[in-house]
Order: C-alpha cells, then structure tokens, then sequence
C-alpha cells in the first residue's frame, strides 16, 4: 500500500509543478520580449530596460512576499476544508496586496531618478530609465492583484488556471508593449515607457476578468468583502509576508552588490556573468515551479492536521527538483563552448562563460534544495528562519569570500566561484530546520516563529565582526582606487 501512495505523491507535485513552470516560462518571455522590442532604439535604451527592471524588481518584492503569506493561510484554510477562510484570506491579500503597491509605487515614482541614479549611467540612458521605472511604479498594482490572484488558486491547487492567466496576460502584454512603444495601429509612439503600459494592459485585462467574475460569485473563492477588510488577518499576512519581503530585498540588494565585485574585473568577466545568470533562468524557473508545488502541498497538509504528509511532499518535491535541474545542467555543461559561442562574439567573454557555467552545473542541487524546502517552510507558515538563512548564505558565503578574493587580488574564476560557498550553507542550514520538528505549526499565531526572530541578531552580532571586515576593506579599497580620490 506504501507504494501507490509514493506515486500518488510523485504524481501530485507533479501536477502542480508543471503548470508553474510553464507560468514561470511565459514571465522569463516577457522579459526577453522587453529587450527585442527595445532594440531598435539602441543601446542607450536596451541599459535602461535593464536598469529600470532591477529597480522594477526591488519594488515587486512586496508582492512576492505577500503572496508567500497568501499562500501560507489560504492552503491552511482549503486542507481543512474551511472555503469560506480561504475566501477571505483571499480577499484580506487582494485589498493588503492593492495598499501596498499603491503606496510603495508612489514612492518610487517620487524617488525613480535617485534610484537610478545608483547605476551611475549616463544621462540619456538615466532619463529612459526613468521612463520606464515612473509609470511601471505607478503601475504596480496591477501586477499585485495578478500575482495575488494567481497565488490563491494556486494554493487550493488550481494550477492550470493560473497558467491560462499568464498565458493571456503574456500575449496581451507583449503585444500591447510592441504597439505602444513603436505606435502601431494609431496608438501613441511612447517608446520605452511603452513597455510598462503595454505589460500593465496585458495584466490588466486579466485582472478585471477575474474581478468581474469573482464578485459574480463565479469561483470558488466568494467575494468576503466585509471579512477582506478584517485587522486580525492583515496581521498574519502581515507577520508572514514582512520577513519574506525582508529576504527579497536581501537578495535582490545582494544581486546587485554582488555585480561591483565582478565589474572589478572587467567588462569581459562583467558580461559572462550576465551570460551566465540568463542561462541559469531557466533552471530558476524550473525551481520555483517545484518550489510552489511544495509550498502548497505543505500548507495544505499542515491544514488538515497531516505533518508528516507535509514532510513526505518536501522530500518527493526535492527529490524531483534536484533530477531536473541537475538534467538541464548536465545539458548546459556538455554543450557549453556551443552556448558560450552563441551568446558572445569575444574570445575571453566565452571563456569566462564557459568556466560559469561549471559553476552553475555545480550548484543545480543546492539551489534545488533552497527552492524547495525553503518553500515547504514557507508553506507552513515558518517564513523568519529562511530570512536568516538568506543572510547567512550571502553575507557569510557570497559577500565575505567574494570582497576577500577581490582584496587578494584572486582570478575572476574565483569571484565565480564563490556562489558554491553561498548556496552550500543555505542547503544545509534547511536541510537541518526541514528534519527538525521546529517548523511544524499547528497554528500559525504560534510564537516559534518568535524564537527563530529572536535568534537573528545574536547570530548576526557573533558573525558581525569577521564578516563584514573584508566587504568593508572591500569598499576602503574601491574608494581609493578612484580617480577623483585625494
């Protein structure tokens, strides 16, 4: 009987990993359909896009992190059978989730040119750069709404209506990013601006159909608007999300740190990295989809009162993760001087790309792990120690080891290298939580997530001192490395 339900189990994640991935393929397009569509325009504008997107990304970590905490309580609700708490914990993240990207897109409107700025780009690209991060801020909301919406039938495992969603919501944009930035069809020539109106409509039109039909009371999930508007849930959103809003600035902070330790090498070794982490975006995508499959079947389980279960479904999504992710590495490794040619022209640029990607091939399994079990924490409701986890591995590992290779003068083979070190202490700092009963709630206003916050700092205060001391020699010598310098 054990072995029906270990295929049982296989086939599950399965089913909710494959439209995931396909969803998170259709997001990567647009992505790369913002780029050819700018290209016409020329460099100036394809760096804006880049630049604009960092910032983009930055301001949708509030999102992402409501929609950790979404899931958290709305498969909670749906593994015990309680559709009306499902329903209003869909509702309490549609009006927290429109609130705040309201507020925080109106702030980055306000201060799009200081963020910009940072990239110390030079004056036409800083302006489109601003043309694309003011009305994408301002825009915000409506990516918030999409994504909450997705994750909500997500977390009951409706996975393939989310993927209708991005698909229509891909095509609309894309399109509709084409014509507003060229000014086909008679509608306004808005350049690059025209790609955050066009990606805005795309998502819009979506939103609205399923606001439309939601407040017909035509899903599952009713309408509860007097219970959406309920203090007590926007706290445990609130007390889930805050930490996993914290952990995507953390990482999208540290991505782009992380850039000034390579640039120090030069432009080749800058641009191989780049090539790198665009073919590394497709074993992302392959990790997030498990990733949600994990976190929903973990909150499901813990739901219905099932812990072992929960653990059970961690362990198979893992399982399945490392075997894809390692497969598509294998590929991108046998056929990397084939890769490296194809996106690069340089000599030197393809050989730094080769070398990365051995890197990338190496730590396949680790990043399957974060992915995964970091996901099944977040799913059960355990969102404060993944913080500390992120924290640790790129302050500890990626930060300290990358600003002393910098220091000594170490071959940009090293600075590459140096990601081994980040997401080797991250696996196994959640392989050990994951095995431990420490993460397991019965109720998510249990105070264990409380300990896990309490113990943040005394581990950042007795790491403090020997890790930070070379990125701050790291930056001392980049200042007096500067020309201006007196």
């Amino acid at each position: 009987m054990g072995e029906p339900m270990t295929q049982l189990s296989y086939r599950s994640v399965w089913r909710l990993a494959g439209p995931n991935i396909a969803s998170n393929v259709l997001m990567v397009m647009i992505s790369f359909a913002h780029l050819w569509i700018i290209a016409p325009y020329g460099s100036e504008a394809s760096a804006a896009v880049v630049a604009g997107g960092r910032i983009h990304f930055l301001l949708m970590s509030a999102s992402i992190a409501l929609s950790i905490a979404t899931t958290a309580l709305v498969a909670r609700a749906w593994g015990a059978d309680d559709i009306k708490d499902a329903s209003a914990a869909t509702a309490s993240s549609l009006v927290l989730a429109t609130l705040i990207a309201v507020v925080l897109g109106a702030v980055t409107y306000v201060s799009a040119d200081q963020a910009i700025a940072l990239f110390d780009l030079d004056a036409k690209t800083s302006a489109l750069a601003a043309d694309f991060v003011k009305p994408a801020a301002l825009l915000n909301f409506v990516f918030a709404l999409a994504m909450t919406i997705a994750t909500a039938f997500r977390a009951i495992g409706d996975v393939l209506r989310p993927l209708r969603f991005t698909a229509f919501a891909t095509a609309f944009g894309i399109a509709g990013s084409y014509m507003l930035v060229h000014g086909t069809f008679g509608l306004p020539k808005l350049g690059v601006a025209g790609l955050a109106w066009g990606t805005a409509a795309g998502q819009g039109i979506v939103v609205s159909w399923f606001l439309v039909r939601w407040l017909a009371g035509g899903y599952i999930f009713k309408p509860l608007l007097r219970e959406g508007f309920d203090r007590t849930r926007f706290k445990r959103l609130l007390k889930l999300g805050t930490p996993a809003a914290v952990e995507q600035v953390v990482i999208q902070s540290s991505f782009i740190i992380f850039l000034t330790f390579v640039a120090a090498y030069g432009t080749p070794a800058f641009a191989a990295y780049g090539i790198g982490i665009t073919i590394l975006s497709l074993c992302i995508v392959i990790g997030m989809g498990f990733g949600a499959a994990s976190a929903t079947l973990s909150g499901q389980n813990l739901g219905a009162s099932n812990p072992e279960a929960a653990r059970a479904s961690g362990w198979i999504a893992t399982k399945m993760a490392v075997a894809c992710m390692s497969f598509v590495a294998l590929g991108a490794f046998v056929f990397r001087s084939g890769l490296a040619s194809l996106l690069s022209v340089d000599p030197e640029v393809r050989a730094y790309t080769e070398f990365f990607i051995i890197i990338l091939a190496i730590i396949q399994p680790l990043m399957a792990i974060e992915f995964t079990i970091g996901s099944a924490l977040r799913g059960g409701g355990e969102t404060r120690f993944p913080l500390l986890v992120t924290f640790m591995g790129i302050l500890g590992g990626r930060f300290a080891l990358g600003a002393l290779v910098v220091l000594f003068d170490g071959p940009v083979e090293a600075i590459y290298s140096v990601i081994i070190a980040d997401y080797l202490i991250k696996a196994i700092m959640l392989v050990v939580r994951f095995r431990s009963d420490a993460w397991i709630k019965t109720d998510l206003d249990e105070a264990s997530d409380d300990r896990a916050e309490d113990k943040i700092p005394l581990v950042v205060q007795s790491i403090g001192g020997v890790v930070l001391a070379p990125i701050r020699a790291y930056f001392a010598k980049r200042r007096l490395q500067r020309p201006d310098n007196k």
